[in-house]
């Protein structure tokens, strides 16, 4: 099997060629001498800019026909050899490797230098300058180095040109240096010049002053150049000091709507309708049997009317006088409820006509059903509800004194000993509250590495995001195959710190015993693994069975093993959480033997025991979270405890560890006005569990405030600020997301800045409500009016740093 690429290329002005140049010897040949003493062309002032490390990496087809391809490139302009190994595969003949083919491209004569990638602001860098000749004769060299503003050439202060005279014989290279300094923040571009004369008896090295006429475009003029070179490379000037970084994010939603969730008991739940309100749209999203009842009381009565969507199944739809009463009006509708997204109708009642549609305004061409005939009284009060067997979701109008727009207003400040230049600000907005994590999963889906602590901690966020995006139909092929091959490895690389036991530790074997919190970790993440990888039935019962072997009679599982790193292990110190953890890791797993069965029963009764024992924050929300996995009567008691001690304020919820707040000196940022960043891990999982509970509950409404705050404390790349809450929140916001998850959305977000240089619109729809919409504010500090006017939510970042 044979691969033929041909390399077509033409370099402009330039003298290449592909003959063999031993290195530092010079041509004998009289043909190619005569070619170098001719007179250069202007063409050969093309700067050379092109470097690139690694040139060509392409697959092409080869036509089966004539066996070959043609490649047309640009050849780089390093001076340099090719090399080019060409692999091919072939459904006939297997693979193919073809003979490895090499390409120099070489310039008789050229000047090059090499810079750092990048620099400090204030540092004084020595740059190597060669001048290589490989013509016949001595050459007489001006190299001219020009830099931009903010480089100086030390020692020669106020220019921004600089000339060097060096005389090179035949076959040899010459290096000289120059020092710059740098001033001004950013990339810059550094341009070195060289042109040769003709110079038989060779000449003296020597500086050659600018100022003083003799510059390389004057001796050009007046002498015949045998050689000339452009050379331009680039280098980043970076800030002093240490970088900092504050994101300040916002989840909103401008025409917030009343949030009603319904049980599955068909029982209605009333709201009095605004006055001169003959019609209202709804956003639904339930398995089936979506309710509405048009009543003149609060109550349900034999003379209201009452509309059913998605009843028989999810099959048909009708309207019926009285609850439960027979059809006056009924239509076939298989399919128009679902539960994995909200879908919107309306209803209207007018002029004694009502009519039920799809869609968010009402129109003849959207109607399902319609019944003509006089309503049994005034319509005042509207109820909502689903069938037995189905719990729903219902947003519907808007708060009577809400506002359509979402204003806000705040501001962008400095540490006071910013370094000046450094700042810089950026704003972002997306339509999904998992947007930043979604449009950072190179950063957060990573392979995982390290002990057993550091390999699960890696492992568990493919495994959230996979799920949420699998749940709302985005998994695109490639993240899933970049995803899942990352649990693969982890998955293996985790049972080298098995034990023989079944538990796991941060060394396995080599560590005194298992970790309870770890193994019961690994159980948790493994189990919701399944559904993308392999997961051995048997890694996941063995360390189920140590996990119950080791729980104690009353119910609770103790604290076994070393964790060494303790963020790790997040607030689960006490036993009353730590057997919330493990209870809830087993019944994410699957309770299928007696045993099993037992010993989740056993658990229950302890946290149930201990529900008013439980007096902080963390231990009272994973306790809630593990009661509402055991579906426990006393789920309602704890969540009403946790809802007690909750910080509700401005339209955010929370919960707060007791006593004075911890401050972390490595991310207090100093910031002024009052945006001073003190994160504490702990307070980020302890709402997270909140967030939990309320998504396990089906509570969208007590939710939203919740993700409001959560929203308010994640970084750039949409995690916070460790280890372990990253987990916790990731998993309850993905939950969340895929319970609250909507079709679309349609805002406007408008955003100006008081210093007047910064005014941007954005536009989210249904089209590009996941993709990251960003833009540059060009000065801080400053203050930042967002104004915002739609259906929908919208997460908004500033990061600055």
């Amino acid at each position: 099997m044979t691969d033929m690429v041909t390399l077509n290329h033409r370099q402009t002005g330039g003298m290449y060629t592909d003959e063999a140049v031993p290195a530092f010897q010079p041509h004998t040949s009289t043909l190619v001498a005569a070619m170098h003493l001719r007179t250069v062309p202007r063409a050969e002032k093309r700067r050379r800019t092109f470097f690139p490390e690694t040139w060509v990496w392409h697959c092409i087809n080869v036509s089966d026909v004539t066996g070959e391809a043609e490649l047309r490139l640009d050849v780089p302009d390093s001076i340099t050899t090719w090399v080019t190994e060409a692999i091919g595969l072939s459904e006939e003949k297997g693979l193919g490797l073809a003979k490895r083919a090499e390409l120099r491209t070489f310039k008789p004569f050229f000047v090059d230098f090499t810079l750092p990638y990048g620099v400090i602001r204030g540092e004084q860098t020595k740059v190597p300058l060669t001048v290589y000749n490989y013509l016949s004769t001595c050459a007489e060299v001006y190299v001219k180095v020009t830099v931009p503003k903010g480089i100086k050439f030390v020692g020669h202060p106020g220019k921004h040109h600089l000339t060097r005279k060096k005389c090179v014989a035949p076959g040899e290279a010459t290096p000289t240096s120059i020092v710059l300094s740098f001033t001004e923040l950013g990339a810059a571009n550094i341009t070195a010049r060289a042109i040769a004369y003709s110079e038989p008896g060779c000449c003296l090295d020597g500086l050659q002053s600018t100022k003083t006429g003799k510059n390389i475009d004057d001796l050009e003029d007046r002498r015949t150049p045998i050689g000339l070179d452009y050379v331009r490379r680039s280098v980043l000037v970076e800030p002093e000091g240490l970088p900092r970084q504050y994101t300040y994010s916002v989840f909103f939603c401008p025409n917030e709507r009343i949030h009603i969730s319904t049980p599955n008991k068909y029982e209605y739940q009333y709201v009095k309708k605004p006055a001169k309100m003959t019609h209202f749209e709804v956003a639904v999203k339930t398995h089936n049997d979506a309710h509405f009842a048009l009543s003149l009381s609060p109550h349900d009565s034999a003379e209201m009317l009452e509309i059913v969507l998605g009843g028989r199944q999810n099959t048909r739809s009708w309207i019926s006088l009285g609850k439960m009463g027979e059809p006056v009006v009924s239509s076939p509708t298989p399919g128009i409820l679902s539960w994995d997204e909200f879908r919107s109708f309306w209803v209207s009642w007018k002029g004694g006509v009502v009519q039920v549609g799809h869609g968010l305004q009402p129109s003849n061409e959207s109607v399902i059903l319609q019944w003509s005939g006089p309503l049994p009284g005034q319509v005042r009060h509207i109820g909502f509800s689903t069938g037995w067997g189905s719990v729903g979701e219902f947003k519907i109008w808007r708060k009577e004194d809400s506002d359509e727009n979402h204003n806000e207003a705040f501001t962008l400040g400095v540490p006071h000993n910013v370094v000046p230049g450094s700042e810089t600000a950026t704003a972002s907005m997306i339509g999904d509250v998992m947007g930043p994590t979604l449009n950072n999963l190179d950063k957060l889906l990573r392979l995982p590495f390290g002990c057993g602590e550091q390999n699960m901690i890696h492992f568990a966020p493919n495994v959230f995001v996979l799920k949420y995006l699998q749940k709302t139909r985005q998994l695109s092929p490639e993240v899933e195959a970049e995803a899942t091959d990352y649990l693969l490895q982890g998955y293996q690389r985790q049972l080298t710190y098995k034990r023989q036991d079944g538990s796991y530790s941060a060394f396995g074997e080599r560590d005194s015993s298992g970790s309870m919190w770890l193994t019961a970790f690994v159980l948790k993440s493994f189990a919701q693994s399944r559904g993308f990888i392999f997961i051995d039935p048997e890694e996941l019962q063995a360390a189920k069975a140590w996990l119950i072997n080791h729980q104690r009679e009353e119910g609770s599982f103790p604290a076994m093993g070393r964790i060494l790193n303790k963020d790790l292990q997040g607030g689960i110190h006490g036993k009353i959480s730590l057997t919330a953890y493990v209870v809830a890791a087993l019944l994410e797993t699957g309770i299928t033997s007696e045993e099993e069965k037992t010993a989740v029963a056993k658990a229950k009764g302890f946290l149930e025991s201990n529900t008013y024992t439980a007096d902080d924050p963390y231990t009272t929300a994973l306790s809630a979270y593990a009661l509402a996995l055991l579906r426990s009567p006393y789920a309602t008691l704890a969540l009403r405890r946790l809802n007690h001690m909750a910080i509700t304020q401005d339209g955010f919820t929370h919960w707060s560890l007791t006593g004075s707040r911890v401050t972390d000196e490595a991310t207090f940022m100093g910031f002024s006005d009052g945006l001073s960043q003190s994160v504490v891990s702990a307070e980020v999982e302890m709402t997270a569990y909140g967030l939990l509970t309320y998504t396990l509950l089906g509570d969208v409404a007590s939710a939203l405030p919740v993700v409001k705050w959560l929203s308010q404390q994640r970084n750039a790349l949409g995690g916070f600020s460790s280890t372990q809450d990253t987990c916790v929140a990731l998993q309850a916001l993905s939950e969340y997301a895929i319970l609250s998850y909507v079709g679309g959305v349609n805002l406007t977000i408008s955003l100006a800045s008081t210093n007047l240089d910064f005014q941007e619109s954005f536009e989210l729809h249904r089209d590009n409500q996941k993709m990251l919409q960003s833009a540059s504010i060009p000065s801080i500090p400053t203050g930042l009016f967002v104004s915002a006017k739609g259906e929908g939510c919208c997460l908004m970042q500033v990061c600055y740093y």
